[in-house]
């Protein structure tokens, strides 16, 4: 795909505003004498021709890993370091939380999962230490890249212009005439580079770690007020069109189960076999992860969101996904004369965060059509106020209210508002 710099930037800037301030400031140089892509500590400079080779996301990612080798001053932290295993802690770490946010590393790219458990500083320390396991690593990468650490070569990233630490990073000094300094900076270049190594000095005390669970809680807040912003100024709308607002619901909060889920949806439990390095170890120079036996059951979940529904029955709705969201994988889609997708949720963030689209009127032919053909685990969460779907689903109907239904198929569970509390509830199979 053809490479769009201001393009690509702004996706970085979208996607990691807390290191903006780097991102505003680098500048693009177009060189088409590297393999792939690099920075010297204050630009970043790409090959074109690799460059148009990438889909737009491998684009992101290789611009975001540059982006972070200069706001965590890569470059000048290398002094008395190992420069090939520096290269390799850097890259590993960085790519590792580029590829924890959802980017894909491109081919021969460094690539261990687990160096998010580490800073840069930490992995490298662990790398010099245990030169059994960097053997291991090495003979790895080189396998995938044999070119790996000719010319600077890193995989997606040329470290050629890594060399010595760079001139006036931090000590820039004003020539006689006060115009430029001795690297020939102009006065607008000089506060440019001063703004960049600013904001590293910040980010290198803060570490990787840190500074990308920052930049995290960072999007959030800026989605979150996105969100109070589209639902102040939306008009909700009732009667038998689609309301197609979205609601802001607060604090969700927890209660107890009103249903023993695990016996409700056992019969398509499943077990995920799957490496963890949460509790990984390094033992006699091996990194060590733990292989775990989960039992993960799909459901599929859509809430009745139409403009009989007010703020209090939703969220027991969403308490209830909390519950079942325990012991399963789950998905979560809103609807009201409308189906509005599915989302899936990993965490309570995910619940309580969820777009909550709806306010029209209720049509129940389009919440059994909106399950997945294949999914055994379907819930209905309503007040039950409509006509019921015209054709027969397998589906657990979770009814909050005194209204009565008689759906064709599935099972019907009621639950007294009055009673909540006291988790009152009847099952109709």
């Amino acid at each position: 795909m053809e490479f769009d710099v201001k393009k690509i930037r702004n996706k970085v800037l979208v996607k990691y505003p807390y290191f903006g301030t780097i991102t505003s400031n680098v500048v693009f140089y177009e060189d088409n004498t590297i393999p792939t892509a690099c920075t010297d500590g204050f630009d970043i400079y790409y090959s074109t021709e690799f460059m148009n080779k990438l889909t737009e996301e491998q684009q992101t990612f290789v611009i975001a890993h540059e982006i972070s080798h200069i706001a965590f001053n890569h470059i000048n932290r290398c002094k008395d370091k190992d420069g090939e295993i520096w290269n390799i802690a850097t890259d590993a770490v960085i790519n590792a939380f580029l590829m924890e946010d959802g980017l894909p590393i491109i081919e021969n790219g460094i690539n261990f999962p687990w160096a998010s458990k580490f800073n840069a500083e930490e992995l490298y320390s662990v790398l010099i230490k245990n030169r059994e396991l960097l053997k291991k690593l090495m003979d790895e990468i080189k396998k995938n890249n044999p070119d790996f650490g000719k010319d600077g070569n890193s995989g997606h990233d040329s470290h050629s212009r890594w060399g010595k630490p760079q001139k006036g990073q931090g000590q820039q000094q004003n020539s006689e005439n006060g115009n430029e300094n001795e690297n020939g900076d102009s006065p607008e270049e000089r506060r440019r580079k001063k703004r960049i190594t600013n904001n590293q000095e910040e980010l290198s005390e803060e570490g990787e770690k840190k500074a990308f669970n920052k930049n995290k809680e960072e999007k959030r807040d800026l989605l979150d007020k996105m969100k109070q912003e589209a639902a102040e100024s939306s008009v909700q709308k009732a009667g038998n069109q689609p309301g197609e607002y979205q609601r802001k619901v607060g604090e969700i909060g927890k209660k107890s189960k009103l249903v023993d889920w695990r016996y409700h949806l056992r019969e398509s439990i499943k077990f995920d076999l799957d490496w963890s390095y949460k509790n990984a170890s390094i033992e006699d120079g091996v990194l060590r992860a733990n292989l775990e036996d989960i039992p993960r059951p799909e459901v599929e979940i859509v809430l009745d969101t139409s403009g009989s529904i007010d703020e209090e029955l939703l969220k027991n709705f969403l308490r209830e996904c909390k519950n079942i969201m325990s012991t399963s994988k789950v998905k979560v889609g809103c609807f009201d004369t409308k189906f509005y997708g599915f989302h899936e949720v990993r965490n309570e963030y995910d619940i309580e965060h969820m777009p909550f689209e709806g306010g029209g009127g209720t049509d129940f032919d389009v919440a059994v059509n909106a399950f997945s053909r294949k999914t055994v685990n379907r819930i209905i969460f309503t007040d039950g106020y409509a006509d019921m779907p015209k054709k027969p689903v397998r589906a657990i109907w979770v009814v909050i209210g005194d209204h009565t239904i008689n759906p064709d198929g599935g099972k019907v569970i009621y639950v007294d508002r009055k009673m909540l509390d006291k988790k009152h509830y009847l099952v109709k199979k």
